[in-house]
């Protein structure tokens, strides 16, 4: 698999699980048929899908978009090219960011 695939992969897989999770919670609670705090179970499945929807509407919007900088060369990248994580904390406390295409590591800052 080619390292722009997979960070497509790796961008846009959480967008489809929140989808399809929402589809399943929503097909459970049409199951149901009981009501919660008010709602019909229809009403309830419908909102959970709704919600789930435009959850993953907006992830993908934000994959595209960091992608997109990625392609005009307004994002950090790593030595193979690919687009860098957000900066994390590892264990022993330094800030370091993980490319999405090669799964390397690059530390920003070190702790003393």
């Amino acid at each position: 698999m080619k390292m722009i695939s997979r960070m497509v992969l790796r961008m846009y897989a959480p967008a489809v699980v929140i989808a399809a999770g929402g589809f399943v919670v929503a097909e459970t609670v049409a199951r149901t048929q009981a009501t919660f705090s008010g709602f019909s179970s229809g009403r309830t499945a419908s909102l959970s899908f709704l919600a789930a929807i435009v959850l993953g509407t907006a992830w993908a919007l934000h994959s595209s978009w960091r992608l997109y900088r990625w392609a005009l060369g307004r994002e950090r990248r790593c030595g193979c090219g690919g687009l860098m994580s957000r900066p994390r904390l590892n264990r022993r406390g330094e800030v370091y960011r993980k490319c999405i295409g090669c799964g390397g590591k690059t530390v920003i800052r070190h702790v003393h």
